[in-house]
């Protein structure tokens, strides 16, 4: 038990504390309570991460479970994207203790919640990264032309292949994208010169890759997506358009392992197309043995069809080890950013670069490589 709870301290302090307040009071509630602790104890251990049980009684209430933590939740969704701060108004919830809730949700739904947590995973499809893949995906056409040929790892339901679908607001830096489009981000340059284009390059094929990718159009797996977003950071809204864009642009997605299948399917991109594979908060999953099979498979694949292959990568700190970085910089809300690098297989050569440092749901940018 006393694991699980670190566990759940962990997440407080590290991704909740500064941004999403109200996980933050849900996390150091559940690991000061042993019974949602002894609950969770139940599902394999694959469902002993916090985000997973976040997640399921996210998923029972937008399921239509009547319960006063709801109404936390939708007022939640209402405020400003990621300040974790409301606008001003009373929602009514001020006076209510959203751990106390939550911890009964987990109690009175217990079958239930054992069930998610032992047949579901986290699947975040937080499209705002697209906002941090964009100016990474168009210094590598500045470099080796276009088209690409997108490949994003672990791509769940594919929804940051469709970048070049959506509008992306970088403040006085620019912004990318059709004007109008169904999904609007916004990003703050923090500091350097990202290469900002009108569009995104154009994109000759793009294929997602996960070992069970998600189907837009099956309602279950579709509201698992939406419960996977946290309430109070203003996110569900538009998680909700971009699943609803990529069931009107229908993706290949693929499913298999991240090693074993990237290869094959760096392989099958057209020839004229220049690879671009992509991996945002993946890698962190994988234990050290793949992560050094990741590497080697796109180094193989590159040799073996005499192309080169870019490998964009947000993820922690050390997770791609090869990124030179120094200790990243923790943002105004206290979330250590995250790590944006770019290895790039050419010739039997590899170079790696530090691109920047991103908000882990693509919020803010810090740039700091040089573009062309």
């Amino acid at each position: 038990m006393s694991d699980l709870a670190a566990l759940w301290r962990y997440v407080a302090d590290t991704s909740c504390r500064g941004y999403s307040p109200l996980y933050d009071r849900i996390c150091r509630t559940v690991a000061e309570d042993a019974e949602v602790l002894d609950l969770v104890s139940e599902a394999p251990p694959q469902g002993h991460n916090p985000l997973l049980l976040l997640a399921a009684v996210h998923y029972l209430l937008l399921d239509g479970l009547d319960h006063p933590l709801a109404a936390v939740y939708a007022a939640g969704d209402d405020r400003e994207a990621g300040t974790g701060t409301d606008d001003g108004t009373d929602d009514g919830t001020d006076d209510v203790d959203p751990g106390r809730l939550f911890v009964d949700v987990c109690l009175r739904q217990r079958d239930e919640i054992v069930g998610l947590l032992t047949t579901e995973r986290v699947n975040t499809n937080e499209v705002g990264r697209s906002a941090v893949i964009g100016p990474a995906l168009t210094l590598v056409s500045e470099r080796h032309g276009a088209p690409l040929g997108h490949v994003d790892v672990g791509c769940s339901a594919g929804l940051n292949l469709l970048g070049d679908r959506y509008r992306m607001d970088y403040g006085p830096k620019g912004a990318t994208g059709p004007v109008g489009a169904a999904v609007e981000l916004h990003c703050e340059v923090l500091a350097g010169e990202p290469p900002i284009a009108e569009a995104l390059p154009a994109i000759a094929a793009r294929i997602g890759l996960d070992l069970a990718p998600t189907d837009v159009h099956d309602p279950h797996q579709f509201q698992w997506q939406l419960a996977c977003v946290w309430p109070d950071t203003g996110r569900l809204a538009r998680t909700r358009r971009a699943l609803e864009e990529a069931r009107r642009h229908p993706l290949t997605l693929v499913s298999g392992d991240a090693v074993e299948a990237v290869g094959g399917v760096v392989a099958g991109l057209p020839p004229d197309a220049m690879a671009v594979v992509t991996t945002t908060w993946v890698a962190g999953y994988f234990s050290l043995e793949q992560r050094a099979g990741f590497y080697d498979a796109l180094a193989t694949v590159s040799s073996a069809e005499a192309r080169p292959v870019a490998w964009i990568s947000a993820e922690g700190q050390g997770v791609v080890d090869v990124i030179p970085s120094d200790a990243p910089p923790i943002d105004d809300l206290g979330v250590e950013r995250s790590v944006l690098g770019l290895v790039t297989f050419h010739d039997g050569h590899v170079s790696h670069e530090l691109l920047g440092y991103t908000h882990p749901h693509g919020q803010a940018l810090d740039w700091r490589a040089t573009s062309g």
